[in-house]
Protein backbone atom coordinates (compact mmCIF):
# COMPACT_ATOMS: atom_id res chain seq x y z
CA UNK A 1 0.00 0.00 0.00
CA UNK A 2 1.44 3.35 -1.04
CA UNK A 3 1.74 5.77 1.83
CA UNK A 4 0.65 9.36 1.39
CA UNK A 5 3.40 11.82 0.51
CA UNK A 6 3.45 15.58 0.98
CA UNK A 7 5.99 17.71 -0.88
CA UNK A 8 7.44 20.64 1.06
CA UNK A 9 9.29 23.43 -0.69
CA UNK A 10 12.45 24.61 1.07
CA UNK A 11 13.45 27.32 -1.36
CA UNK A 12 15.00 25.54 -4.34
CA UNK A 13 15.15 22.28 -2.38
CA UNK A 14 12.12 20.04 -2.11
CA UNK A 15 11.45 17.80 0.88
CA UNK A 16 8.98 14.93 1.14
CA UNK A 17 6.94 13.99 4.20
CA UNK A 18 5.73 10.38 4.17
CA UNK A 19 2.56 9.55 6.06
CA UNK A 20 1.49 13.20 6.45
CA UNK A 21 -1.86 14.62 5.41
CA UNK A 22 -1.92 17.04 2.51
CA UNK A 23 -4.96 18.83 3.93
CA UNK A 24 -5.88 18.67 7.60
CA UNK A 25 -9.46 19.81 8.13
CA UNK A 26 -8.76 20.12 11.86
CA UNK A 27 -6.87 23.30 10.96
CA UNK A 28 -9.27 25.01 8.51
CA UNK A 29 -7.74 28.49 8.88
CA UNK A 30 -4.32 27.26 7.77
CA UNK A 31 -5.95 25.28 4.97
CA UNK A 32 -7.76 28.33 3.61
CA UNK A 33 -4.63 30.52 3.76
CA UNK A 34 -2.29 28.06 2.06
CA UNK A 35 -4.38 26.92 -0.90
CA UNK A 36 -4.02 28.71 -4.22
CA UNK A 37 -6.42 31.44 -5.34
CA UNK A 38 -8.16 29.21 -7.96
CA UNK A 39 -8.72 26.52 -5.33
CA UNK A 40 -9.91 29.12 -2.82
CA UNK A 41 -12.50 30.54 -5.22
CA UNK A 42 -13.59 26.99 -6.15
CA UNK A 43 -14.14 26.19 -2.47
CA UNK A 44 -16.12 29.42 -1.94
CA UNK A 45 -18.33 28.84 -5.00
CA UNK A 46 -18.90 25.20 -4.02
CA UNK A 47 -19.83 26.25 -0.49
CA UNK A 48 -22.22 28.90 -1.86
CA UNK A 49 -23.96 26.48 -4.23
CA UNK A 50 -24.17 23.72 -1.61
CA UNK A 51 -25.70 26.11 0.93
CA UNK A 52 -28.37 27.27 -1.50
CA UNK A 53 -29.05 23.70 -2.54
CA UNK A 54 -29.69 22.64 1.06
CA UNK A 55 -32.07 25.52 1.78
CA UNK A 56 -33.81 25.05 -1.58
CA UNK A 57 -34.50 21.43 -0.65
CA UNK A 58 -35.98 22.66 2.64
CA UNK A 59 -38.36 24.96 0.72
CA UNK A 60 -39.12 22.32 -1.90
CA UNK A 61 -40.03 19.74 0.77
CA UNK A 62 -43.08 21.77 1.88
CA UNK A 63 -45.10 23.04 -1.13
CA UNK A 64 -46.71 26.41 -0.61
CA UNK A 65 -44.16 27.72 1.91
CA UNK A 66 -42.91 30.16 -0.74
CA UNK A 67 -45.50 32.47 -2.28
CA UNK A 68 -45.58 32.54 -6.12
CA UNK A 69 -43.16 29.59 -6.36
CA UNK A 70 -44.50 27.06 -8.86
CA UNK A 71 -45.33 23.73 -7.28
CA UNK A 72 -42.90 21.03 -8.32
CA UNK A 73 -40.43 23.47 -9.91
CA UNK A 74 -37.23 23.11 -7.89
CA UNK A 75 -35.45 26.03 -9.58
CA UNK A 76 -38.01 28.49 -8.18
CA UNK A 77 -37.07 27.44 -4.65
CA UNK A 78 -33.37 27.42 -5.55
CA UNK A 79 -33.39 30.99 -6.87
CA UNK A 80 -35.52 32.13 -3.93
CA UNK A 81 -32.81 30.69 -1.68
CA UNK A 82 -30.16 32.69 -3.55
CA UNK A 83 -32.19 35.90 -3.14
CA UNK A 84 -32.75 35.21 0.55
CA UNK A 85 -29.10 34.30 1.26
CA UNK A 86 -27.96 37.54 -0.39
CA UNK A 87 -30.74 39.50 1.40
CA UNK A 88 -31.84 40.86 -1.99
CA UNK A 89 -35.50 39.87 -2.22
CA UNK A 90 -36.95 41.01 -5.55
CA UNK A 91 -40.52 41.00 -4.17
CA UNK A 92 -41.97 38.38 -6.53
CA UNK A 93 -41.51 35.42 -4.18
CA UNK A 94 -41.74 35.60 -0.42
CA UNK A 95 -42.31 33.25 2.54
CA UNK A 96 -45.91 32.03 2.46
CA UNK A 97 -46.22 30.21 5.77
CA UNK A 98 -44.77 30.03 9.27
CA UNK A 99 -42.48 27.24 8.10
CA UNK A 100 -41.28 29.39 5.19
CA UNK A 101 -40.59 32.35 7.49
CA UNK A 102 -38.57 30.16 9.89
CA UNK A 103 -36.43 28.67 7.09
CA UNK A 104 -35.93 32.10 5.46
CA UNK A 105 -34.97 33.71 8.78
CA UNK A 106 -32.49 30.91 9.47
CA UNK A 107 -31.00 31.32 6.00
CA UNK A 108 -30.63 35.10 6.39
CA UNK A 109 -28.76 34.76 9.69
CA UNK A 110 -26.61 31.95 8.30
CA UNK A 111 -25.93 33.96 5.14
CA UNK A 112 -24.81 37.08 7.02
CA UNK A 113 -22.43 35.07 9.20
CA UNK A 114 -20.97 33.02 6.35
CA UNK A 115 -20.48 36.07 4.11
CA UNK A 116 -18.73 37.88 6.98
CA UNK A 117 -16.37 34.93 7.41
CA UNK A 118 -15.65 34.69 3.66
CA UNK A 119 -15.06 38.46 3.46
CA UNK A 120 -12.60 38.24 6.35
CA UNK A 121 -10.71 35.34 4.72
CA UNK A 122 -10.43 37.22 1.43
CA UNK A 123 -9.12 40.28 3.28
CA UNK A 124 -6.56 38.19 5.20
CA UNK A 125 -5.31 36.56 2.01
CA UNK A 126 -4.91 39.95 0.34
CA UNK A 127 -3.40 41.72 3.34
CA UNK A 128 -0.73 39.16 4.27
CA UNK A 129 2.63 40.98 4.30
CA UNK A 130 5.05 39.63 1.73
CA UNK A 131 8.65 40.60 1.19
CA UNK A 132 9.70 41.68 -2.28
CA UNK A 133 13.32 40.68 -1.82
CA UNK A 134 15.24 39.33 -4.80
CA UNK A 135 18.25 37.16 -4.04
CA UNK A 136 21.00 36.46 -6.52
CA UNK A 137 20.42 33.21 -8.37
CA UNK A 138 23.87 31.96 -7.37
CA UNK A 139 26.35 32.40 -4.56
CA UNK A 140 30.04 32.79 -5.33
CA UNK A 141 33.26 31.93 -3.50
CA UNK A 142 36.32 34.03 -4.22
CA UNK A 143 39.01 36.15 -2.57
CA UNK A 144 37.99 39.39 -0.90
CA UNK A 145 40.46 41.50 1.08
CA UNK A 146 42.90 38.63 0.91
CA UNK A 147 40.49 36.03 2.35
CA UNK A 148 38.32 33.44 0.62
CA UNK A 149 34.76 34.68 1.03
CA UNK A 150 31.31 33.38 0.24
CA UNK A 151 29.23 36.12 -1.34
CA UNK A 152 25.63 36.53 -2.38
CA UNK A 153 23.47 39.60 -2.75
CA UNK A 154 19.92 40.71 -2.21
CA UNK A 155 17.94 43.69 -3.43
CA UNK A 156 14.68 45.25 -2.25
CA UNK A 157 12.29 45.26 -5.22
CA UNK A 158 9.94 47.72 -3.55
CA UNK A 159 10.59 51.43 -3.90
CA UNK A 160 10.56 52.07 -0.15
CA UNK A 161 13.52 51.09 2.02
CA UNK A 162 13.37 48.10 4.36
CA UNK A 163 14.18 49.32 7.87
CA UNK A 164 16.36 47.46 10.39
CA UNK A 165 17.14 44.60 8.00
CA UNK A 166 18.79 41.52 9.49
CA UNK A 167 20.42 38.73 7.48
CA UNK A 168 21.17 35.15 8.44
CA UNK A 169 23.11 32.50 6.55
CA UNK A 170 23.17 28.78 7.39
CA UNK A 171 24.64 25.64 5.88
CA UNK A 172 22.72 22.38 6.02
CA UNK A 173 25.13 19.45 6.04
CA UNK A 174 25.41 15.92 7.36
CA UNK A 175 27.17 15.54 10.71
CA UNK A 176 28.28 12.25 12.23
CA UNK A 177 27.94 11.96 16.01
CA UNK A 178 30.25 10.11 18.38
CA UNK A 179 27.68 7.32 18.56
CA UNK A 180 27.91 6.80 14.81
CA UNK A 181 24.60 8.45 13.86
CA UNK A 182 24.36 10.71 10.85
CA UNK A 183 22.25 13.81 11.38
CA UNK A 184 21.31 16.75 9.19
CA UNK A 185 22.02 20.03 10.94
CA UNK A 186 21.89 23.72 10.15
CA UNK A 187 25.22 25.35 10.96
CA UNK A 188 25.25 29.12 11.41
CA UNK A 189 27.66 31.06 9.20
CA UNK A 190 29.05 34.32 10.54
CA UNK A 191 28.48 37.30 8.28
CA UNK A 192 30.84 40.22 7.87
CA UNK A 193 27.80 42.46 8.51
CA UNK A 194 24.52 40.91 9.59
CA UNK A 195 22.41 44.07 9.99
CA UNK A 196 21.82 47.27 8.09
CA UNK A 197 19.65 50.20 9.17
CA UNK A 198 18.13 50.62 5.69
CA UNK A 199 17.91 48.25 2.74
CA UNK A 200 16.96 50.46 -0.17
CA UNK A 201 19.17 49.20 -2.99
CA UNK A 202 21.50 46.20 -2.94
CA UNK A 203 23.12 44.37 -0.03
CA UNK A 204 26.01 41.93 -0.38
CA UNK A 205 26.10 39.19 2.26
CA UNK A 206 29.71 38.23 2.96
CA UNK A 207 30.90 35.19 4.89
CA UNK A 208 34.69 34.98 5.41
CA UNK A 209 35.86 31.37 5.11
CA UNK A 210 38.31 30.66 7.92
CA UNK A 211 38.99 27.81 10.34
CA UNK A 212 35.70 28.48 12.16
CA UNK A 213 33.61 28.39 8.98
CA UNK A 214 31.56 25.30 8.04
CA UNK A 215 32.91 25.80 4.50
CA UNK A 216 36.55 25.53 5.57
CA UNK A 217 38.26 23.03 3.28
CA UNK A 218 35.06 22.38 1.31
CA UNK A 219 34.91 22.28 -2.47
CA UNK A 220 32.04 22.16 -4.94
CA UNK A 221 32.52 18.39 -5.22
CA UNK A 222 32.47 17.79 -1.44
CA UNK A 223 29.35 19.94 -1.03
CA UNK A 224 27.59 17.95 -3.74
CA UNK A 225 28.71 14.65 -2.21
CA UNK A 226 27.25 15.62 1.18
CA UNK A 227 24.05 17.00 -0.31
CA UNK A 228 24.65 20.27 1.54
CA UNK A 229 22.96 23.53 0.66
CA UNK A 230 22.89 27.12 1.83
CA UNK A 231 19.89 28.91 3.27
CA UNK A 232 19.86 32.70 3.30
CA UNK A 233 17.17 34.80 4.94
CA UNK A 234 16.63 38.54 5.34
CA UNK A 235 14.01 40.08 7.61
CA UNK A 236 13.07 43.66 8.35
CA UNK A 237 10.29 46.20 8.73
CA UNK A 238 8.61 47.30 5.51
CA UNK A 239 7.50 50.88 6.09
CA UNK A 240 5.35 50.93 2.94
CA UNK A 241 2.95 48.35 4.42
CA UNK A 242 3.81 48.91 8.10
CA UNK A 243 4.57 45.24 8.76
CA UNK A 244 7.58 42.99 9.38
CA UNK A 245 8.53 40.82 6.39
CA UNK A 246 11.01 38.05 5.68
CA UNK A 247 12.47 36.64 2.49
CA UNK A 248 14.60 33.55 2.01
CA UNK A 249 16.37 31.55 -0.65
CA UNK A 250 18.27 28.29 -0.71
CA UNK A 251 21.29 27.39 -2.83
CA UNK A 252 22.07 23.88 -3.96
CA UNK A 253 25.75 22.94 -4.46
CA UNK A 254 25.47 23.58 -8.20
CA UNK A 255 24.36 27.14 -7.38
CA UNK A 256 27.56 27.86 -5.43
CA UNK A 257 30.24 28.92 -7.89
CA UNK A 258 33.82 28.60 -6.69
CA UNK A 259 36.36 30.94 -8.27
CA UNK A 260 33.76 33.51 -9.39
CA UNK A 261 32.78 37.04 -8.44
CA UNK A 262 29.74 39.21 -9.10
CA UNK A 263 29.91 41.94 -11.70
CA UNK A 264 29.63 45.49 -10.41
CA UNK A 265 26.11 46.87 -10.71
CA UNK A 266 26.46 50.15 -8.79
CA UNK A 267 27.37 53.46 -10.37
CA UNK A 268 26.91 57.15 -9.59
CA UNK A 269 25.85 60.16 -11.62
CA UNK A 270 27.37 63.64 -11.55
CA UNK A 271 24.26 64.78 -9.68
CA UNK A 272 25.16 62.42 -6.82
CA UNK A 273 22.47 59.83 -7.53
CA UNK A 274 23.37 56.19 -7.00
CA UNK A 275 22.41 53.95 -9.91
CA UNK A 276 21.88 50.18 -9.64
CA UNK A 277 21.64 48.04 -12.79
CA UNK A 278 19.30 45.14 -11.95
CA UNK A 279 19.64 43.69 -15.46
CA UNK A 280 23.08 42.41 -14.40
CA UNK A 281 22.13 41.54 -10.83
CA UNK A 282 22.75 37.79 -11.24
CA UNK A 283 25.79 38.02 -13.54
CA UNK A 284 29.15 36.59 -12.44
CA UNK A 285 32.58 36.34 -14.03
CA UNK A 286 35.40 33.86 -13.38
CA UNK A 287 38.33 35.15 -11.37
CA UNK A 288 41.53 35.27 -13.40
Amino acid sequence: MRRAEVHVRLGEVEGVKIGARRFDLRDPYYFVLTITWPVFFSVVVSFYLLTNLCFALAYFAVPGCVTNARTGVFFDDFFFSIETLATVGYGVMSPGSLYGHIVASTEIVYGMMSMAVITGLVFVRFSRPRARLMFSQVAVVGPLSGKPTLMLRVVNERHEALAEATARLSLLRSVRTQEGYTMRRFMDMKLDRATTPLLGLSWSLLHPIDESSPLWGMTAESLAAEGSYLLASVSGYDESISAPVIGRRSYRPDRILFGHRFVDILDSRPTGEIVIDLTRFHDTVPIE
